[in-house]
Order: C-alpha cells, then sequence, then structure tokens
C-alpha cells in the first residue's frame, strides 16, 4: 500500500491523485506568480499614491519645468469649452496648453480667434490638414504639437478625456520633480465604464482593467514595454532624438506603446496612477466599438513589443486551466472517496480567494469593475476570448496607414 498511496490526514490518497494535487497547487503558485504580482504591484503603487498621502506640491514652487500639453481633438466647440475650463485651471505653475484640431485652416483659425479671447494665456491652438488621409491623425497631430511646443516637458492627451481634478498635471508632474532622472511618466486612462453596455460589460471592464494591470505592474518592476498616449508625459527631447514616429510611419498606431518601448529604459520611467491622475475618454454609444477597436490595435502593435510580458501572461493564463483540471481529476479518479474532492476543492478555493483579493484592490484603484465569484470564470475565459476574437486579415489591414 505504502508504494501505491501517500497518507494526508490520516488516510490514504493513491499516488495518481495526489500527483494531480500537487501539480494543482504547483499550477496555482504559477499564475500567481506570472499574473497576479503585475496586479499585485498595481494595487500596491495605486495605494502609495493615493492623494491624500503625501505627495510633492508645486504650489509656489520655483524653477519647476514648463510643461507642454498637447491636446488632440475633434471635438465640437462646446465640448471644447467645457473641456478647456478644465485644463486651463490645473494648479500645476507653468505650462502652455496646445490644441491640435482635426480640420481645416478656415474652420481652426475661427476656432482659435473664440479660445483665444477666453484665454490669451497658455493656449496655442493648430490643426492638421483634413487631405492628410495617408498619414497616422494622432502621429501627425502629436509631432505638430511636439514642434510648437516650447515646454521642456510634453503630455499627450484628448479633448475626449475627463479630467478628474485640478492637480492632474500636478500629480503627473511629480515624479519629475521626485526624481531627476525620471524622464518618462507613464499615466493611465481607461474608456468611461458607463459607455459599455451589453450583457459582455463587466468583462469588457474586466479585459481592460487586467491588460492596464500587466503593462503597469512591469513598468513598476522596471520593465516598461507600453504607454497610454491618452495621459503620457516625457521629456521633448526624447521625441527628437527618437527622430519622432520615423520607425512606425507605415503604422496608424503604436504612439504610445511602440514609442515608449523605444525610448523607456529600467531607471527613466516612473508610473502616475492617483486616482486624481486617472483620466476617462468618453465615447458615448460608441463605447463597445470604440473598446473592441482599441483591443485591435493593441494586439496587432504587440506583435512588434518584447515578448517576455505576453509570454508569462500566457502563462499564467494556461496555468489557471491546469490548475482546475488537475485538481478536478485528482477528485475524479477517487470517486467516492470524497477526501481528494475535498483536498481539490480547498485548493481552488485558495487559489480563487487569493485572486479575487488581489484583484479588486487593483481594480478599485484603476476605477473599474471589483469583481467576486465572476472573476475566475472571467480569467479562465480570457484566453479562449482572445482566441475567437483574433482580427481578420481586413481588420489587421486598417492597421497600416497605405490601407
Amino acid at each position: 500500500m505504502a508504494e501505491h498511496f501517500v497518507p494526508i490526514f490520516g488516510n490514504y490518497i493513491s499516488t495518481p491523485a495526489w500527483i494531480c494535487l500537487a501539480i494543482s497547487v504547483a499550477a496555482a503558485v504559477i499564475a500567481l506568480l506570472t499574473r497576479f504580482i503585475p496586479i499585485w504591484k498595481t494595487a500596491r503603487v495605486a495605494k502609495a499614491q493615493d492623494p491624500e498621502s503625501d505627495f510633492l506640491s508645486f504650489e509656489n514652487a520655483k524653477n519647476v519645468p514648463m510643461v507642454s500639453v498637447i491636446v488632440y481633438t475633434i471635438s465640437t466647440e462646446d465640448i471644447l469649452l467645457e473641456y478647456l475650463d478644465k485644463i486651463m485651471n490645473q494648479d500645476y505653475p507653468d505650462y502652455e496648453v496646445i490644441l491640435v484640431n482635426e480640420g481645416g485652416y478656415e474652420v481652426t483659425a475661427s476656432l482659435a480667434e473664440r479660445l483665444q479671447q477666453l484665454y490669451p494665456e497658455r493656449l496655442y491652438v493648430t490643426f492638421i490638414p483634413p487631405e492628410s488621409h495617408n498619414l497616422s491623425r494622432r502621429k501627425l497631430a502629436q509631432t505638430v504639437g511636439m514642434k510648437a511646443a516650447k515646454g521642456e516637458i510634453v503630455l499627450t492627451t484628448s479633448s475626449n478625456c475627463i479630467i478628474p481634478s485640478n492637480s492632474w498635471l500636478s500629480l503627473m508632474m511629480q515624479p519629475f520633480g521626485a526624481n531627476s532622472d525620471t524622464d518618462i511618466v507613464l499615466g493611465y486612462s481607461h474608456i468611461e465604464f458607463d459607455n459599455l453596455h451589453g450583457i459582455g460589460k463587466w468583462y469588457k471592464e474586466f479585459d481592460s482593467t487586467l491588460t492596464a494591470c500587466q503593462w503597469i505592474g512591469a513598468a513598476v518592476n522596471h520593465h516598461p514595454y507600453r504607454g497610454d498616449g491618452f495621459n503620457l508625459a516625457f521629456r521633448k527631447r526624447l521625441f527628437f532624438e527618437q527622430k519622432g514616429y520615423s520607425k512606425t510611419l507605415h503604422l496608424k498606431n503604436g504612439d504610445d506603446d511602440l514609442f515608449i518601448n523605444e525610448i523607456a529604459t529600467s531607471t527613466n520611467t516612473d508610473v502616475m496612477i492617483s486616482r486624481d491622475a486617472i483620466l476617462t475618454y468618453d465615447w458615448g454609444e460608441s463605447g463597445n466599438r470604440v473598446h473592441s477597436e482599441l483591443k485591435d490595435r493593441y494586439r496587432f502593435t504587440s506583435r512588434l513589443l518584447p515578448k517576455a510580458p505576453f509570454l508569462k501572461a500566457g502563462a499564467g493564463s494556461l496555468m489557471q486551466w491546469v490548475c482546475v483540471a488537475s485538481a478536478v481529476t485528482g477528485a475524479v479518479i477517487e470517486l467516492p472517496d470524497l477526501l481528494p474532492a475535498a483536498v481539490a476543492l480547498g485548493i481552488i478555493l485558495i487559489f480563487n480567494i487569493t485572486e479575487i483579493l488581489i484583484y479588486r484592490k487593483a481594480a478599485r484603484a484603476l476605477g473599474s469593475v471589483c469583481l467576486w465569484w465572476s472573476l475566475p470564470i472571467f480569467l479562465l475565459w480570457h484566453p479562449v476570448a482572445n482566441w475567437l476574437s483574433r482580427p481578420t486579415r481586413q481588420r489587421r489591414r486598417k492597421n497600416f496607414t497605405f490601407d
């Protein structure tokens, strides 16, 4: 009996069942290390950057670096006025706002005249020509903004982003003041989750949050590989040293992830995810479509990024399945004996509760839905959903400027 059974709690479990349960435990540990360490790091940094905690104040500060906020806009004048009321009243002492309008000269000139009467200082309005269809609109807009920028540091964003606080800009600048080696600050933005609808709403929030935690956690761990172009600050010289977006001119996207992968190092990049620094971009009823388009966009450009973060995430997804499958197998092969089933259930419960507690802290910090029982299901479904929604050749072609 000793050769074929292993004693547990005074009872015996067959060696095959014991091996299955041991594999389940090992898979759970690997899944937590590969998939949930970045999530835990994200939650930890968010807690440390809580706006109620101490942070570097720029109020009455001298010799602070000037910031040029480059705002890409296709919004109407009414929306712009509401947006400018927030961005022009930030508590950071030295900044300018460069509004890059997607429209012709006549439209922009008329708009600029009205806006600059309201904000005669710190506002510069320019445009990108509407006939530039063979170029990336965002890259062109940001290049125009970079050339007009007077600040040592630039911050890229969009006029459909909701600014949560008058301290947003100060928070995004805080790492530059705290560490002279910081050249890049990765902020975070997310779609207005209330714009999502349908039976998959919670899953889409989970999917966005999980993806964000992976690259934020990697940056916190000194392995930055992606950023968020709606909330991204860096020293202007990096843009011109890198010759702008010259390496990705054939792509419509990549102004955040591919560009950051080019300029970021293990020592020059910081993260700011205080809740008062997180932006929300509002696409109204188009929320579901925009979520799908962004997912396709990042999936396409991820092929040009370092493989390690995606391999770790893939290994974590695989171990989710291995953990559950091994535990269930160990329980089934010993039926009608219920001890292996009880051990298997305990393994799965401990594993899932640990995941839920870690995820909830990160989700709460990033303004997403905090899940309970559905999280383990979503984690198992995630790789399947990614495979089912893989982009077709036609959708992949839309990522090229020559399409």
